[in-house]
C-alpha cells in the first residue's frame, strides 16, 4: 500500500514536471526580433512644447516633474494628432502647449511619435 502511494506521487510529479518543460523551452527559443521588439515597447513622453521644427518634423518638449528635461520628438505623416483624445489639426499645437506623445524609439534612439495628444494647460 505504501509503495503504491509513492509510485502514484512520483507519477503525478513527473506529469507536472513534463507540463512545465515546454513553456520553459519556448521562452529560451525566442528569436532576436522578438527580444528586440520587447525592448522597444511603446513609451510615453509628456511636457510643454518648447519649439516646433516643421522642416525636420520634430517637436522639442520640456518634461514636467521628474521628467524635467528637454526631449526631441519626431513625427511623420502617419502620426495621429489629437486633442483630449479626439482628432485635431497639427496647427492647433503651439509653443507652450502641454502634450503627451505616445510612440517608440527608433534604431538611433530618437523618439518617434505614433500619436501626439494636446491637453489642457497645467
Amino acid at each position: 500500500m505504501k509503495y503504491a502511494a509513492i509510485l502514484l506521487t512520483l507519477l503525478f510529479a513527473s506529469v507536472a514536471f513534463a507540463q512545465t518543460t515546454p513553456a520553459a523551452d519556448s521562452k529560451a527559443g525566442e528569436t532576436k526580433a522578438e527580444k528586440k521588439s520587447a525592448k522597444t515597447k511603446e513609451g510615453r513622453l509628456q511636457g510643454h512644447i518648447v519649439r516646433i521644427n516643421k522642416d525636420k518634423s520634430t517637436i522639442s518638449i520640456r518634461g514636467t516633474g521628474k521628467q524635467g528635461f528637454e526631449r526631441e520628438i519626431s513625427y511623420d505623416s502617419s502620426t495621429k494628432w489629437t486633442k483630449l483624445g479626439k482628432p485635431a489639426d497639427e496647427s492647433d499645437f503651439k509653443e507652450g502647449s502641454f502634450v503627451i506623445a505616445v510612440g517608440k524609439p527608433d534604431d538611433k534612439g530618437n523618439f518617434h511619435a505614433d500619436r501626439i495628444d494636446l491637453r489642457l494647460p497645467r
